[in-house]
């Protein structure tokens, strides 16, 4: 009964972090390994490193053909809030131009 029981079950795949599948990949390409073993000891068939080879490549082709300008990335702004900062701008403009003309009629009164 045992064995009918563990013919049923299916085998749980181990859930590998992107940075894991890269050291697999790593490991793989490295000259006189077996990489049936590697694979095996994480659970992995050829088909799973030949995909893990297309991934890789396409996105390095990607990240070769559209370098990026080091910096911060540009944020898109909505209309609405570029007006309102705009205008909270303007206000602290004004604001601040009313103290500093205050404060000069003040400083001409003591003199």
């Amino acid at each position: 009964m045992d064995t009918i029981m563990n013919i049923n079950q299916k085998k749980e795949r181990i859930k590998l972090t992107p940075e894991q599948i890269y050291d697999i990949y790593l490991e793989c390409n490295t000259p006189g390994v077996s990489v049936k073993s590697i694979l095996s000891r994480y659970g992995l068939k050829p088909w799973d490193l030949v995909a893990i080879r297309k991934k890789i490549k396409a996105a390095s082709i990607e990240a070769l053909a559209n370098p990026r300008k080091p910096g911060r990335r540009q944020q898109s702004v909505s209309q609405d809030q570029y007006q309102r900062l705009a205008k909270e701008l303007n206000e602290t403009k004004d604001a601040l131009s009313a103290v500093g003309h205050t404060l000069a009629l003040l400083k001409k009164r003591t003199n």
